[in-house]
This record gives C-alpha cells, structure tokens and sequence, in this order.
C-alpha cells in the first residue's frame, strides 16, 4: 500500500464550528460597514453645507479615504470569509477521504487467503481507490496599501 493511505489514521485537526464562527463574524462585520458608509457620508455631506475653507477641503479627503478604507476593509473581510470557507470544505473533503481510506484499509485487511488469491487470479486491483490527498491552498495576499494623511 503506498502514499494513498498515508496519514488515515487520525482524524483532521480542525476546528469546525470556530472556522464557522469566523466566517459568519466576518461577513456580518463586513456588512455592517458596508451600511454604515452611506450613513457616515450623508453625516459629512450634511456638515460640509455650511463650512468654507482649507479644512472643509481636508475633511472632503479625508472622507474619500475613510470610504475608500472602508471599501477595502470589507472586501477583505469578505475575502477572508471565502476563504475561511474554501479551508473548512477541503478540511471536510480530506475528512471524508481519510474515513473512505479507513473503511477500505479495515476491509482490506480482513480478506481471507482465499478473497485474496481470488482477487489475483481475477485481476482485482490490491490498490485503494482513494485519491492521494489535495495539495493544500496558498493564498496571496496584496501588499498594504499607505492611506492618505
């Protein structure tokens, strides 16, 4: 038996409901500051209707980069929900693989001489029919980016 069956024996280290956890954090808090810019600007706008001058002009910039942040900012979150997601599915695939892989192993060793001559002469393949386990994922993230003073 090869590389097939390597690490079946204990169960995947993970944390299930903590990935669901995560997740679901992420994209509530990701949606609540996705409502709470249009909100903030319509407070900005109100106070910019009365005021003139240089500091109306820096709080104008400082408002675009405080949406833009918060744009980004959710996005990431939202990002990393995917993400937390994609993990906690393939933590679930190599799961169920290394239970198939088990299950198999267990029957496999329990064959009497005679299933296992009997597979020999009929060509029944000795080999699991388990997949090798997937490669884990590698994300990449973007360098951070300075805001505006």
């Amino acid at each position: 038996m090869g590389d097939e069956l390597r690490g079946i024996e204990e169960d995947v280290k993970f944390n299930w409901g903590g990935a669901a956890s995560l997740e679901q954090e992420l994209r509530t808090t990701a949606g609540t500051l996705d409502g709470q810019v249009p909100q903030r600007n319509g407070y900005a706008s109100h106070a910019r209707e009365e005021w003139r001058g240089a500091y109306s002009r820096q709080f104008v910039q400082r408002m675009e980069v405080c949406t833009s942040d918060a744009g980004r900012l959710s996005s990431a979150m939202t990002l990393a929900a995917n993400q937390v997601k994609e993990l906690a599915a393939a933590a679930r695939r190599e799961q169920d693989r290394r239970e198939k892989a088990r299950a198999w192993k267990e029957k496999h060793d329990h064959k009497g001489f005679f299933d296992k001559v009997g597979d020999f002469f009929t060509g029944d393949d000795d080999t699991p029919p388990i997949p090798p386990p997937e490669p884990p994922p590698h994300y990449i993230s973007d360098a951070p980016v300075r805001g505006r003073g």
